[in-house]
Order: C-alpha cells, then sequence, then structure tokens
C-alpha cells in the first residue's frame, strides 16, 4: 500500500489569532505533509435552508501521524477536505485512514 501513496497532501489545524479587538481570527496552519492515497467512500445530498449540496465523502490513507486528529483539514492542490474521523491501529500500525468530507 506504501507504493500507492501517490498524492501530496498538508495537514492543517484550525488557529484563532487575536484581532487586537478582543477577537479573534480564524486561520489554518500546516502541522505536516504526507503523501497520500484518496478513494471514495460515499456522497449524500445536504439541504441547507432553500438549496441542496452534494458532499462526497472520501477515505484518505497515508503513514500514521499522531498529530492528525479530527477537526482537522487536509488540502490537496485546490481541495480542501474536512477531518470527520481518525481510524488508527495504533503504534504497530504504519498507515492511519482518515474519513474526509469534501465541502464547499
Amino acid at each position: 500500500m506504501i507504493g500507492a501513496l501517490n498524492q501530496r497532501a498538508v495537514i492543517e489545524a484550525r488557529t484563532l489569532d487575536p484581532d487586537g479587538s478582543g477577537g479573534f481570527h480564524e486561520n489554518w496552519a500546516a502541522i505536516a505533509s504526507a503523501w497520500v492515497h484518496v478513494s471514495p467512500s460515499s456522497g449524500r445530498e445536504v439541504f441547507d435552508g432553500d438549496r441542496a449540496e452534494s458532499r462526497a465523502r472520501l477515505r484518505i490513507t497515508l503513514r500514521r501521524n499522531e498529530a492528525v486528529v479530527a477537526g482537522q483539514r487536509v488540502v490537496i492542490g485546490s481541495r480542501v477536505l474536512a477531518i470527520v474521523a481518525v481510524l488508527d491501529e495504533g503504534a504497530p500500525a504504519t498507515l492511519m485512514t482518515l474519513l474526509c468530507e469534501d465541502r464547499p
């Protein structure tokens, strides 16, 4: 499976930076870069008010990295994927799987 990791990705974590007025600006900072394998998992329609959105779920496989957690995001080129869940078998495993959602 290691040879199938054929796309370069950046893992980003959300940061809150002070705006100088007592509030915060949301930013994203890179915490890791990795070679990944992306495969489709499922898709669904989401109704938000008066419009429908299509959302794709993807499985992303990468080398195990304990710093990667749900709530972060994966950036592959111009595509941004929210990490919904992390499937990690623990220290003996060399790979982990991220369940991600393509959000507008």
